[in-house]
């Protein structure tokens, strides 16, 4: 492909918009499915190619000067089309659309659960309990709670200490001023460690006037090396020592703990507050139901006793939604995810006469389909966004599959050619008798664009 000055203007606008962004905004539930849908095999380019080589056979000779917020609308339009087809990917399983079944938790505050029948071990139950014992916990030392306007009783000068963790040492450094408060101090030494990024963070917790430093691990559960995550030491350490004593930062330790739950009544434990049943059902603990910011070991210690005051009320029944109920939600999520397409796309764009073609191709469509989206309580607006009035009582799916087919179809459309969407000016019909199988020009953003896919 040829490089012209609008082609770059349209790499740079894509590259710094949206090459850091995740492959699905809407619905970052499924990363490992998102990640899968967001990526092309080489029949499926092989296929992109065809259809964009088939398209300029028949597809006139354009004049077009895009300013940059066309260039902008172009590339905004093309990737939202591309995240909408990723939802409804996810609502989708393989080519049965919006067949997915969903999973339900009686219980969201304790576990919420998602559904993923791709990684799922032999037979999946339907429904199961789920009895939480103890949340996944980090590790936490908490220092002495000293008076927060009192300077400190150290000689001034340099001073440093060590974190050791499983895998490195590090040796942190700093100076002690005259005045400075202990407040200061542990404010100074909280900033040390977490611009340090070593896999431990601090804040500063205080409590009628008196302040402590609170450093916590990064990783949940009990260590898989060792005894725990991290050792704060200045035994032997290049500058002056003394600060770990003074502030006691090895005065009290909260130590990590694994989450220990139990299924339909057999015990099981994992390192974090995430973890997989059955290998479909991915379950994810709330600890903040039973106490609030995590590192706080009051709170930490809170939420153990919630959960062991709450007995018999600390568990929740997970499973699948009836069939009905399961294609209700993936209409509202595909409702959900096209009007935030429609939304995303208008909001984004300044210029009105740049989404007035977009949005009279889509009432059009909607229009030839208002009879099938009716039967599921699906109505069309005025600006081409939808209405949903969610019934758990439809059984026949024939209708809904039959138009996101033809909405995939749609969404391929403007995706390989957003170009479509922005006023130009034909110059010459293509000649019958002859073709010209460049691909790249009805949309010099097509090809290039489905590049960082590969």
């Amino acid at each position: 492909m040829s490089v012209s000055m609008t082609t770059l203007q349209a790499f740079d606008q894509y590259m710094t918009t949206y090459h850091s962004m995740d492959s699905n905004q809407f619905n970052r539930k499924n990363n490992k499915r998102s990640f899968r849908l967001a990526m092309h095999d080489a029949s499926e380019l092989q296929n992109l190619y065809s259809t964009i080589q088939w398209k300029n056979r028949f597809t006139p000779l354009y004049l077009t000067e895009p300013s940059a917020r066309s260039i902008a609308y172009a590339i905004h339009l093309k990737e939202s089309a591309n995240n909408l087809k990723q939802t409804i990917g996810l609502l989708s399983n393989d080519d049965d659309l919006f067949s997915m079944k969903s999973a339900y938790s009686d219980n969201e505050s304790l576990a919420s659960v998602e559904y993923e029948p791709d990684d799922a071990d032999g037979d999946v139950p339907s429904d199961f309990t789920l009895e939480v014992e103890n949340f996944a916990s980090p590790q936490v030392n908490t220092s002495k709670y000293l008076r927060a306007n009192q300077p400190v009783s150290l000689s001034p000068g340099s001073y440093s200490f060590d974190i050791l963790t499983n895998k490195l040492h590090y040796e942190l450094q700093f100076n002690v001023h005259e005045g400075d408060t202990n407040s200061n101090l542990q404010n100074k030494l909280a900033r040390l460690i977490n611009n340090s990024d070593i896999g431990v963070s601090a804040k500063v917790v205080e409590t009628r006037g008196l302040t402590a430093l609170e450093v916590t691990s990064d990783a949940y559960g009990l260590p898989v090396q060792g005894e725990r995550h991290f050792t704060i030491t200045d035994d032997n350490t290049t500058y002056q020592s003394g600060v770990v004593d003074y502030l006691g930062l090895n005065k009290h330790i909260r130590e990590a703990a694994n989450a220990v739950y139990s299924i339909n009544g057999n015990e099981e434990s994992s390192y974090s507050n995430t973890f997989n049943v059955h290998g479909a059902y991915h379950i994810t603990l709330h600890p903040e139901s039973a106490g609030a910011d995590r590192t706080s070991s009051d709170q930490l210690a809170a939420r153990a006793a919630a959960v062991d005051s709450a007995g018999k009320n600390a568990s929740a029944r997970i499973g699948l939604y009836p069939d009905a109920e399961s294609l209700a939600n993936n209409i509202e999520t595909f409702v959900e995810g096209y009007n935030q397409f429609m939304n995303g796309v208008i909001n984004n764009v300044t210029e009105q006469p740049l989404t007035k073609l977009l949005s009279k191709d889509l009432h059009k469509f909607l229009d030839l389909h208002s009879y099938n989206l009716e039967k599921y309580g699906i109505s069309i607006n005025e600006d081409a966004t939808l209405d949903y009035q969610k019934s758990d009582e439809i059984t026949d799916a024939a209708a809904i599959k039959g138009f996101g087919t033809q909405i995939l179809r749609k969404l391929n459309a403007i995706s390989i050619d957003p170009m479509e969407y922005i006023d130009r000016r034909i110059c010459a019909y293509p000649n019958p008798n002859a073709s010209y199988p460049n691909p790249y020009m009805t949309s010099i953003y097509s090809g290039m664009l489905y590049n960082n896919y590969m």
